[in-house]
């Protein structure tokens, strides 16, 4: 008999069916899971207690999804309430990649400490809001971290450790994917916490599963208010090649600011902060850093000015097909369109010539150098002025749209139209002898 197999003692079966409606039955009858749930139980009213929580459950995952529509003045939205000007914002998720060996944990820890510290941001950005922060690190090395912290200048007592999670009887490393929902009553007891830094997330091969965890540290930043930083452990790091991190195969959606750390190819021992995501200001500029030694512990110290180079011209720098000549052309473009929006082609070829970038009879349509040197420099190639008159010019994009923007204004005026002066009208009689006379002329 069925309930042979689901109830523990078959003598209970007969009190079930007393105490139970035919509907109740038959969920029993269509739910055998609920054998494992009730094997152990001792009593009848421990069995039925079980009831109401399984149909509840079967009654939820039965209905249908309903769209929840948000209409009018219900559409609210607010401006960044930036913890880092232009880089990190309160209630947002900010990801940070980079390349094995590069420094994310060190730059992470440094921005820890300022917030802890309420000390000034690099390169007069701003001062950081002092307030606590929390370190989410399952794999991080306590002592390690520690020093860093203490010789980035950071404040000790504003700041909070999660590194285990007691499961039973047993201490094992906070997993983001398991422990995450049980995050929320921790939060809500740290006073003023401005910063959650999680150091580090693993970078999943699925999409999907990116996807999923990072929407729902999005949803952790929003909930509370806080600004969340992840650093993105780069899958299949190597450390001894150092390849460049890249967000190229992991989903961005939930993140509306995104940077990566890249070991500067000129300089070994310098860093590069690059901007890959910004949906919050305009890209605030590349900093540049080095790992020091101070007090026994890796620490930041950032130059006094931002190097002249966009996160565009280094993905370019760092292309296979990237050479010297390349080098050449864009200092040379550089130079070009340092004090000018818009050059004219002819102008360019004259002094590329000059410069030996280019042959006597060569067109710079012909420079494969300064064509990508214009693409990593992200310069447009315009037409200006039409038939024989017209020439071929390249321009910073502000320039170019600034033009397309004036193109249909133009087009759109009304062209002026200059009437003849009015005449007299005609008399509608003549005299008969001027008649004749006006005949014969």
């Amino acid at each position: 008999m069925f309930f042979n197999r689901i109830l523990p003692k078959p003598a209970w079966l007969p009190e079930v069916i007393q105490r139970t409606t035919p509907e109740e039955i038959e969920f029993l009858r269509s739910h055998p899971r609920l054998q494992t749930s009730i094997a152990e139980f001792a009593s009848v009213d421990e069995v039925l207690a079980l009831l109401p929580r399984f149909q509840a459950a079967a009654a939820a995952a039965k209905a249908a999804p309903v769209p929840q529509l948000i209409s009018g003045a219900a559409n609210t939205c607010a401006a960044p309430e930036w913890i880092w000007p232009q880089r990190m914002a309160r209630s947002k998720l900010t990801l940070l990649g980079g390349a094995p060996g590069s420094g994310k944990s060190a730059f992470v820890t440094d921005v820890m400490a300022r917030v802890t510290a309420g000390s000034a941001w690099p390169c007069q950005e701003g001062m950081a809001p002092k307030g606590a922060v929390l370190l989410i690190a399952p794999q991080g090395d306590a002592d390690v971290f520690g020093l860093r912290f203490r010789a980035a200048g950071g404040d000790v007592a504003h700041l909070h450790a999660l590194r285990e999670v007691k499961d039973g009887t047993r201490m094992r490393p906070f997993d983001l994917e398991k422990d995450l929902a049980g995050l929320d009553p921790l939060i809500k007891g740290i006073r003023d916490l401005r910063l959650i830094a999680i150091d580090a997330v693993p970078g999943a091969a699925a999409t999907r599963k990116a996807e999923a965890l990072f929407a729902q540290l999005a949803a952790l930043a929003r909930r509370h208010g806080v600004a969340v930083l992840a650093v993105v452990r780069q899958s299949g790091g190597d450390y001894l090649s150092r390849r460049p991190g890249v967000f190229a195969t992991l989903p961005l959606m939930a993140a509306p600011t995104a940077f990566v750390v890249e070991i500067d190819p000129n300089d070994e021992s310098r860093r590069l902060l690059l901007q890959v995501k910004n949906e919050l200001s305009d890209d605030p500029g590349t900093l540049a850093f080095g790992i020091l030694r101070r007090d026994n512990a890796a620490a930041v110290s950032y130059a006094a000015r931002k190097p002249a180079v966009s996160p565009h011209e280094f993905t370019a720098r760092n292309a296979p097909s990237f050479n010297s000549a390349k080098a050449e052309a864009i200092a040379f473009l550089r130079g070009q369109f340092s004090k000018a929006a818009q050059r004219k082609v002819a102008d360019i070829e004259t002094e590329a010539r000059a410069a030996g970038l280019m042959k006597a009879n060569q067109a710079i349509s012909q420079c494969r150098a300064l064509r990508d040197a214009r693409l990593a420099l992200g310069l447009m190639a315009i037409r200006t002025g039409f038939g024989p008159g017209g020439s071929w010019v390249w321009a910073k994009p502000d320039a170019a749209e600034a033009d397309q923007a004036e193109a249909p204004a133009q087009a759109s005026e009304p062209t002026p139209v200059i009437s003849p002066p009015l005449q007299p009208a005609p008399r509608e009689t003549q005299d008969p002898a001027e008649w004749n006379a006006q005949r014969h002329l």
